[in-house]
């Protein structure tokens, strides 16, 4: 797997091996940048159920000032740990092995909120719920989020889509098995 675009176009990254990692295509990360290539420079990017790193790296690569993975399996995050210490080492943000519901609802030690965010929580089977409803409900009441901010989740076709009363929805892409919604957050502008 390589970086698609921006300052480290073409470099590898390292994935875990096993069925607990399903990192984002190549191909979807490029579509997914091209459609976000107007808000990820300067922005403060998270990445959750980051696994490798890929996304996040990506919009490192692309110009976010900083980028926030946050991931669940130790296994995994060692992955995660070395991609992002080999590639992003002038600016290595943060990384946090945690459970994702639960660092969610943890208050932020810095003022800083988040401008995007993307999710690619572990595939349901075919028909349920992966968890992308409880995580935009979680963030919508976290105060993590900029104004306006964007939520990018990735779903295996064919899953739920989920209710989001305070996003409006942008933007649906299919890629094979994968579908990418992109949501805008309304909420918080009081």
């Amino acid at each position: 797997m390589r970086i698609t675009g921006g300052e480290l176009r073409g470099r590898r990254l390292k994935t875990p091996s096993g069925a607990d990692v399903r990192p984002t295509q190549d191909m979807v990360r490029e579509a997914l940048f091209s459609i976000l290539q107007e808000v990820v420079p300067g922005s403060s990017f998270l990445d959750l159920f980051a696994g490798s790193g890929s996304v996040g790296i990506e919009a490192w690569s692309r110009g976010a000032k900083s980028v926030t993975w946050v991931e669940g399996s130790h296994k995994v995050a060692r992955s995660l740990e070395e991609n992002v210490a080999a590639l992003c080492e002038a600016n290595p943000g943060r990384v946090f092995v945690e459970d994702v519901p639960r660092w969610i609802s943890r208050p932020l030690t810095e003022a800083e909120k988040f401008d995007i965010v993307f999710a690619d929580p572990p595939y349901a089977d075919e028909g349920r719920s992966d968890g992308i409803e409880d995580v935009i409900a979680a963030l919508s009441v976290s105060g993590k989020l900029s104004p306006g901010a964007v939520f990018v989740a990735e779903q295996r076709t064919g899953s739920p889509l989920p209710g989001a009363p305070e996003w409006e929805r942008l933007k649906e892409r299919r890629y094979g098995h994968s579908r990418i919604l992109i949501f805008k957050w309304n909420g918080g502008a009081k």
